[in-house]
């Protein structure tokens, strides 16, 4: 069983205060790591374990990313902290509800690749998405290996937004990725967005050194 510190999941001083009894010796944070119908995947300090999809007297649904406080002895969740950020999209169908996809996120990696993928107006999509879940991004161009002028993908790129951030990667390369550092601290939150095929699982699967 994976066990995590509290600050490696991304704990800090700010949800502490949100705790409404951090004296309790019978409650503990957890984060979700799955939301299924059954019930949500949870990861603490004691492990990953599921627990019931209910929070106390709060009826707002759940998503992957909230900090949650758990009652192990009652085997309820009692708390629901607020979220610094939320990635949430229109749910099919006519009634105008809301769907919410992550929470908790530090910094968006918007993912294209050097080749016919790259499309400006996508990479505009997605950092209206960053805009509005009030997250920073960074674009990352993989396949840079495979282009002779990456410069001019990263030129495209840069002017879609003032001051932003463009990383060109071979997404297959440790060296390449170091460039991500910066946001890649412990218990900082990433999320990856971008097409099928762009690279968003090779660039996870070589940072973590494992599929």
């Amino acid at each position: 069983m994976t066990h995590y510190t509290l600050a490696e999941l991304g704990w800090n001083h700010l949800l502490q205060q949100q705790w409404s009894d951090p004296e309790s010796a019978d409650q503990y944070p957890v984060r979700v790591v799955a939301v299924h119908r059954s019930g949500w995947v949870v990861a603490s300090e004691q492990g990953e374990t599921t627990v019931t999809p209910i929070v106390a007297g709060d009826e707002r649904p759940t998503t992957v990313g909230d900090w949650l406080i758990y009652d192990p002895e009652q085997g309820r969740v009692v708390q629901r902290l607020d979220r610094k950020s939320l990635f949430k999209r229109r749910a099919p169908g006519t009634d105008r509800s809301e769907q919410l996809i992550a929470a908790n996120i530090d910094t968006l990696l918007a993912v294209s690749s050097c080749n016919q993928d790259f499309n400006e107006a996508r990479i505009e999509r997605y950092l209206a998405l960053a805009h509005d879940a009030e997250v920073m991004p960074v674009v990352v161009l993989t396949k840079a290996d495979l282009v002779d002028d990456v410069t001019t993908f990263v030129s495209a790129a840069a002017r879609l937004s003032p001051g932003l951030l463009v990383e060109a990667v071979n997404a297959l390369d440790p060296d390449s990725l170091q460039c991500l550092d910066p946001w890649l601290d412990s218990g900082q939150t990433i999320a990856l967005l971008g097409s099928s095929g762009v690279g968003k699982s090779t660039i996870t699967n070589t940072l973590m050194g494992e599929a």
